[in-house]
């Protein structure tokens, strides 16, 4: 019923207006609502949609898309970036019998995680994910040392976040390469990586497992902080070469398969890569 008056109210105005008139109406109406037009535009397709993790879509792929397709009765699910557990608890529900690798780096953060996780049977680890086996910096507010927007990238907090005074700690950082190979891991049912700008450095830690084709699934975030990390949506489009691309929206996903650069948007906005062997 809600199709059929959608469509019937699309022929009424179309036959009533040309598209030159609705522009100018849609236009002037946007004005006097004091509705940003670039903004609304976004988030019909996905973006800008940051609240929480149904608006997100997150818990839409969670529930709709990986409990569908992954079959696996034991699955294993990396969390990267976990800050203090919240997405890998959500996980942990859908998937009781899985085993959780989550991944953070802040000390202070990873104290809340450790805190969240004890009864989850989640496997914490005090590590970064990147593309070498390194000591690194993290970074946050002076204010806040636990905050979910430390980034390795000081200009984060200091120019989008517009921080008065950040502070810095160092962590251990590996590749899920060396990672996967010291735990004798053979195959990730399902990553999820949500590191401030660093999300291309850590799947180029994953090289190698990317290639053998032993990741179904990979979430990953693109925003503005990719201006910082100085990283394109197109180099995410060649390091995932054998995956289809799809954006996140509150309750679908958004093919994105072939690489335009009308989709270089650096606003919020999380991608869910599907490797191709997979018939979604």
């Amino acid at each position: 019923m809600k199709k059929l008056i959608v469509r019937l109210v699309r022929f009424i105005i179309f036959r009533l207006f040309s598209s030159k008139q609705l522009e100018w109406l849609l236009i002037q109406f946007s004005r006097l609502a004091s509705i940003d037009i670039l903004i609304l535009a976004y988030q019909q397709r996905g973006i800008l949609k940051y609240w929480d993790e149904e608006v997100s879509g997150e818990y839409f792929v969670v529930n709709s898309i990986l409990k569908k397709y992954i079959r696996t009765q034991n699955p294993i699910i990396f969390d990267v970036g976990a800050n203090i557990g919240k997405y890998s608890a959500n996980l942990k529900e859908a998937f009781p019998s899985s085993r959780i690798c989550a991944f953070e780096p802040n000390p202070n953060t990873f104290k809340s995680l450790c805190e969240n996780s004890k009864n989850l049977n989640i496997e914490c680890y005090k590590l970064g994910l990147g593309s070498e086996v390194c000591t690194h910096k993290i970074y946050t507010y002076a204010d806040d040392d636990s905050s979910e927007h430390a980034s390795i990238y000081k200009n984060v907090l200091l120019d989008l976040h517009r921080a008065d005074k950040v502070i810095e700690m160092e962590f251990e950082a590996t590749t899920l390469n060396n990672f996967c190979c010291t735990n004798q891991i053979q195959h990730i049912d399902f990553i999820k990586i949500d590191t401030e700008g660093h999300e291309l450095e850590v799947l180029k830690g994953a090289s190698e497992i990317i290639s053998l084709d032993r990741i179904d699934f990979i979430q990953f975030e693109f925003n503005e902080m990719n201006i910082i990390s100085r990283v394109f949506l197109k180099d995410f489009y060649q390091i995932l070469s054998s995956y289809n691309l799809y954006r996140l929206d509150s309750n679908r996903l958004i093919p994105v398969f072939n690489y335009d650069s009308t989709n270089e948007i650096f606003k919020f906005q999380n991608f869910l890569a599907i490797h191709k062997n997979i018939d979604v």
